[in-house]
């Protein structure tokens, strides 16, 4: 009889008693002790052959102090990714590495946000990228840099990773690469194929790579063609810049209400001649006499208009903001603002001039500080909901005075009803920790109610102050 089936039959015994099943109370406490062990009693583990893992490796990693490692242990709880971002710039600016005891849990917060993986690796230190070594999910943290793909089989690769093996070819070969993409657009039929090839070129672009741009210019498909485009017209003084101003100056002529389309010139005609169709987008959006003025305006850097109009670019923009055709060429000058001498004016002006999306996608892409100084110039006469979904597609940092500035806007502006007394959320989570530490009795009066809000930026006053080095002396 098994063991179980003998466990089975004294648990049956024990049901019914000890003298109906004709034995004692010890023999049958002493057969439930034996037989429930060997029924139910855990098994010893099987042996393991596996060796254990190596020591760590030495490391002379500075890690912070108290204060910063438990502001961390807050961030952490919170799940809160600015926050954490926020630590870890910080950290990695006093040339500090996170304690080993959080590193698997910034390891796991990174791997599920890859939005964070930068810079939590600038915090794992010589211990984190070790610990990162002994986890798949985590090997995006350790040391080893991707293997170099053969140019010759980059186009077998799968999507994303094609571009990014050609661009970085591109930053370390650029000629021999600019070759490569030159032979291959020649010969890959798939538009998606010879778009990523163009894609490529944005990796240390210069002006060798314009006479091959020019050539894809006349590539059928509308992908690869725009591509080309925008490549020749980050180029400030590419032959389509010089064409585009060609036709500014033909086309438009400055009179008593600013810039308005010559009379019997090519912008009186709707329809585009092939060569100016050439310099233009086709995804709808250069269109019609206005979209032709807005690509012409999107091909020339700002120094067009301060070099055509003799003054500066504050000069220049008020210049084209009362323009009938303002909105099409400021438009066009949002998309070439890194090359202005101050994009200040002209971030200004088309803010003004834009509307919806179009004027949220420009403020997103300007530098921080200047998005926020710009939304903080043109908001004067909006209201809440608009200022709060401005400042939301402002990136962080925000500087203390587009932070000082930002606050004095939200500070002047009646609560929508769904949300008085209650902070704004973006400010307190973006803006500079200092200016919002200082005016924390100015925030508590203007909006009253308690909210998680607070908490987080008392967490990120906490932060600022545990990595700000203390004054030496008695």
């Amino acid at each position: 009889m098994s063991t179980r089936a003998e466990w089975d039959e004294a648990v049956q015994a024990l049901l019914v008693g000890a003298h109906r099943a004709h034995t004692s109370p010890t023999e049958l406490l002493d057969r439930c002790a034996a037989l429930g062990l060997a029924a139910h009693g855990a098994q010893l583990p099987p042996p393991v052959d596996t060796p254990p893992l190596a020591p760590a490796p030495p490391s002379s990693d500075r890690v912070p102090g108290p204060a910063a490692r438990g502001v961390l242990a807050q961030v952490v709880a919170l799940d809160d990714q600015v926050l954490l971002t926020e630590w870890c710039g910080l950290a990695a600016a006093g040339g500090f590495v996170a304690e080993p005891k959080q590193l698997p849990a910034l390891l796991t917060m990174a791997t599920g946000h890859p939005g964070l993986r930068q810079a939590v690796a600038r915090v794992l230190g010589t211990r984190g990228r070790w610990l990162a070594g002994l986890r798949p999910a985590w090997s995006w943290a350790t040391d080893a840099t991707p293997a170099e793909v053969d140019l010759a089989d980059v186009l077998d690769l799968p999507g994303q990773s094609r571009l990014t093996a050609l661009r970085r070819a591109r930053r370390t070969d650029p000629a021999g690469t600019r070759a490569f993409i030159a032979e291959q657009l020649a010969v890959q039929r798939r538009a998606t194929d010879r778009q990523v090839l163009v894609s490529a070129l944005a990796a240390a672009l210069s002006e060798e790579d314009e006479p091959l741009l020019e050539e894809v210019l006349d590539d059928r498909a509308v992908g690869v063609h725009d591509e080309a485009v925008q490549l020749l017209r980050a180029l400030p003084s590419s032959r389509l810049s010089q064409r585009a101003a060609e036709r500014l100056y033909r086309g438009l002529w400055l009179t008593a209400d600013g810039f308005d389309v010559q009379s019997d010139e090519l912008w009186t005609v709707l329809d585009p001649e092939p060569e100016e169709a050439r310099d233009l987008l086709r995804d709808g959006s250069e269109t019609g006499v206005a979209g032709r003025i807005r690509g012409a305006a999107a091909s020339v850097p700002p120094s067009h208009w301060t070099q055509r109009l003799g003054t500066d670019d504050l000069g220049a923009a008020r210049e084209l903001e009362r323009s009938p055709w303002a909105s099409a060429l400021l438009r066009g000058v949002a998309q070439r603002l890194r090359l202005a001498a101050d994009a200040g004016p002209w971030a200004v002006a088309a803010t003004r001039a834009l509307t919806g999306m179009e004027q949220l996608e420009m403020l997103a892409t300007l530098p921080p500080d200047l998005g926020a100084r710009t939304v903080a110039e043109v908001s004067k006469n909006w209201n809440y909901d608009l200022l709060d979904h401005a400042c939301s597609q402002l990136p962080a940092p925000w500087t203390p005075e587009a932070t000082a500035a930002l606050l004095d806007r939200y500070a002047s502006m009646r609560d929508p009803r769904w949300r008085a007394g209650r902070p704004p959320a973006v400010l307190l989570a973006r803006g500079d920790a200092g200016v919002l530490g200082a005016n924390w009795d100015r925030i508590t009066e203007r909006w009253p109610e308690r909210t998680v809000d607070l908490d987080v930026l008392r967490l990120r006053v906490q932060l600022r102050e545990a990595f700000t080095p203390r004054p030496e002396g008695p």
